[in-house]
């Protein structure tokens, strides 16, 4: 069961998240496939923003994982826009 203070919390960020998701879409569907950093980078955001975001993303197949970024000492997901 979900806490009423929880409710009123999801529901004030919902229009932050829900434009934000936009957004994150936007600049894999332009820019990928492309990291998680790099997408917050493009954005100008911390990444804690945009994994959220990416996640549900991922959940509601709109994206997919589709390869490793591995110029970095650790190897990245490349995000890409399913068809």
């Amino acid at each position: 069961m979900i806490h009423a203070n929880s409710r009123q919390a999801m529901a004030v960020i919902a229009p932050i998240t829900g434009q934000r998701r936009i957004e994150v879409m936007k600049v894999i569907r332009e820019k990928g496939p492309i990291t998680r950093q790099d997408i917050a980078q493009e954005m100008g955001l911390a990444i804690n923003c945009v994994t959220g975001r990416v996640r549900e993303l991922l959940d509601k197949n709109n994206i997919c994982v589709d390869g490793q970024d591995k110029s970095h000492t650790v190897s990245r997901g490349l995000l890409r826009v399913v068809r």
